[in-house]
């Protein structure tokens, strides 16, 4: 092939040569590679005739005398102006995910959450909810015998002490009165009117 060659010439080169040497057509026609004729080498030269930037630097060699033309595999920075320049191999190896930092940014918020809520208020008593349970203040209904949930920081009339089932009873000081949400019965310590 001329030094002079234009690409498209070098891929019809390059694709017959391909096509006569292939392993599979050479199988195919019931022989063996002929001598010297191997696939990665016309592999490994349309490599460097193909690309632009590596025929310019192949050639630049050759008028050099020096061959130094890269090898298939192996990538290099280059500029079709600069020929005589020193070519860099990229970092072969994939970037790594950062788990040390991610660890650390977990670990800070981590104790940033624990700081915050050591140092901030309790929310303050909670709000009503008719859902009574041990400790809940509540006010009696005398006449249907019902307890119903009311602020403690307000006048009530008792504090619960455990809920049981409707069929158990409650333990000596406690009186029962049934949930108004029908949930069991309420064993309240009821305080001095």
């Amino acid at each position: 092939m001329s030094p002079t060659a234009t690409a498209d010439e070098i891929r019809s080169a390059y694709r017959a040569l391909a096509r006569r040497h292939h392993p599979d057509a050479v199988a195919a026609a019931g022989g063996s590679a002929p001598p010297g004729a191997d696939m990665a080498a016309i592999n490994r030269a349309w490599s460097v005739l193909g690309d632009p930037g590596r025929r310019a630097m192949y050639d630049a060699s050759l008028r050099n005398g020096v061959d130094e033309a890269p090898r298939a595999g192996r990538a290099t920075v280059s500029t079709p102006s600069a020929a005589n320049q020193t070519y860099v191999r990229p970092n072969p190896t994939p970037p790594r995910f950062p788990w040390r930092f991610v660890l650390a940014l977990v670990v800070l918020g981590t104790v940033a959450i624990l700081i915050i809520g050591a140092l901030t208020d309790p929310a303050g008593p909670a709000p009503i909810d008719n859902l009574i349970q041990p400790g809940s203040c509540v006010d009696i209904d005398d006449q249907r015998q019902e307890a119903f949930e009311v602020p403690c920081s307000g006048s009530h009339e008792a504090v619960v002490a455990r809920l049981v089932p409707f069929d158990a009873r409650c333990a000596p000081g406690e009186q029962g009165f049934r949930d108004r949400q029908g949930m069991g019965q309420v064993c309240a310590v009821v305080s001095e009117r």
